[in-house]
């Protein structure tokens, strides 16, 4: 049970960087097309990283 509260924290913290990173990118930019992509970007990022976790936590568990 340790085990997967660590994984669960493992997710939060890449999901965390990756919105406060995409946060970061939004201000630097100045159309919405741009704030558009950033955000595209960073919902997929942390699609394949919370599907490859959850993945990864599933393994360990079976």
């Amino acid at each position: 049970m340790m085990k997967q509260s660590d994984n669960e924290q493992i997710v939060f913290d890449i999901l965390e960087e990756v919105a406060t990173e995409s946060i970061a990118e939004v201000r630097n930019v100045y159309t919405y097309e741009e704030i558009d992509e950033c955000y595209k970007e960073a919902k997929t990022i942390a699609e394949k990283a919370k599907t490859y976790l959850q993945e990864t936590i599933n393994k360990q568990y079976k």
